[in-house]
């Protein structure tokens, strides 16, 4: 397995796995996928056998706030390739390629018990409940120490 930055002949793949996420944001991964554009960046995880089976998309926030913090927008791995530690191998390389940064956030809807249990034990805690998160459904914001 490895992690990398993406490339633009990855978008392809990347675009057909944003299909599994139940809340997406493909304008978002779009725009990360836009060589011209600043809007985040895109790390994919790729099996010899496989190819890409999925990715991170991640957005920092500015550098000069207090705490400094990076997004964590998206995370996604294609259903035959999951528990296969590739989500786990994508969340430390975002940890590890923003770790001047003081925290790594994601929301997850209310009701995914796996989601929360995932990150959990990647090291986020439970921070606060966003009502209508996703269109109209609550979420939970997690955070994680990168510092």
């Amino acid at each position: 397995m490895t992690v990398r930055p993406v490339t633009p002949a990855d978008a392809p793949a990347v675009r057909a796995l944003q299909e599994v996420l139940d809340h997406r944001a493909p304008r978002l991964l779009d725009a990360a996928l836009d060589a011209n554009t600043a809007v985040g960046e895109v790390l994919v995880v790729e099996t010899d056998g496989d190819g890409i089976v999925g990715y991170a998309l991640a957005v920092p926030g500015a550098t000069n706030a207090d705490p400094t913090t990076v997004y964590l927008a998206e995370l996604a791995v294609a259903p035959p390739a999951r528990r296969a530690g590739h989500a786990t191998a994508l969340v430390e390389a975002v940890a590890a390629r923003y770790a001047g940064y003081d925290e790594l956030r994601v929301v997850v809807a209310v009701d995914d018990a796996a989601a929360r249990s995932f990150y959990d034990t990647t090291g986020f805690r439970d921070r606060a409940l966003l009502p209508d998160r996703f269109d109209g459904d609550g979420g939970r914001l997690l955070v994680r120490s990168l510092s």
